[in-house]
């Protein structure tokens, strides 16, 4: 190959990984939260990662991020103040009804057990399941956030040792239109209309617009 050809191949090396990164990192700000996720979050060094990932797999994005939702990511409380936003934003209804973290809550609402034989098959095709000890269901956005981090990270894995990453692309793109593209516009929805904790709020965004331009993307890489 030249030069020029080169190169591409390398940056699209390098979109895979920092697709992959995004997918983690989103998934540490809306899941429960412990002291070293947010003290990333408060030492602004969450931002950051998220900044150089999206700069490399979404500029578009990565614009939009920089002006109107990493200044909403800062945290300046406490952990024991944040452990309680989080719970009073996703899980105890009090004292105001809290969002909805999971996929059958939004979609699938009259045949749920479906769903969650459906994303089992789709977990249990790569070699994964859920943790026993985490007590979470299939459908909880943690699990599909990281179940894309993970055909993210195994694309990346594939072009860099020359193999084929079309297994790994149909993935995505299958699960994205499925799954987490079809029910993160409902989610975010949710989450601006019951919670006022702006990190939340605009990681709910970046979740929404992230997923719809990566299955943008990888409907483009299937098809070249």
């Amino acid at each position: 190959m030249n030069s020029v050809a080169d190169e591409a191949v390398v940056e699209g090396f390098k979109r895979s990984l920092c697709r992959s990164r995004v997918y983690a990192l989103i998934a540490s700000g809306l899941g429960f939260p412990d002291h070293d996720s947010h003290n990333r979050f408060s030492d602004g060094s969450f931002v950051a990662e998220l900044q150089l990932a999206l700069d490399v797999c979404t500029p578009d994005l990565a614009e939009e991020f920089r002006e109107h939702i990493a200044p909403r990511l800062q945290l300046t409380c406490s952990y024991e103040e944040f452990e309680a936003l989080f719970l009073s934003s996703f899980e105890t209804n009090m004292p105001t009804p809290s969002a909805a973290l999971n996929e059958g809550v939004h979609a699938y609402q009259s045949n749920r057990p479906a769903l969650l034989l459906e994303l089992k098959g789709f977990y249990r095709n790569f070699g994964l399941q859920m943790e026993t000890a985490a007590n979470e269901l299939e459908d909880t956005l943690t699990a599909e956030l990281e179940f894309m981090h993970f055909l993210s990270a195994k694309q990346w894995q594939a072009e860099t040792e020359g193999l084929s990453a079309a297994a790994y692309q149909l993935a995505q793109r299958d699960f994205l239109e499925r799954h987490l593209a079809a029910w993160a516009p409902l989610m975010h929805a949710d989450i601006a209309a019951k919670v006022t904790t702006p990190f939340f709020v605009g990681l709910a965004e970046l979740t929404e617009r992230f997923v719809a331009a990566h299955l943008e993307q990888v409907r483009q890489e299937i098809v070249s």
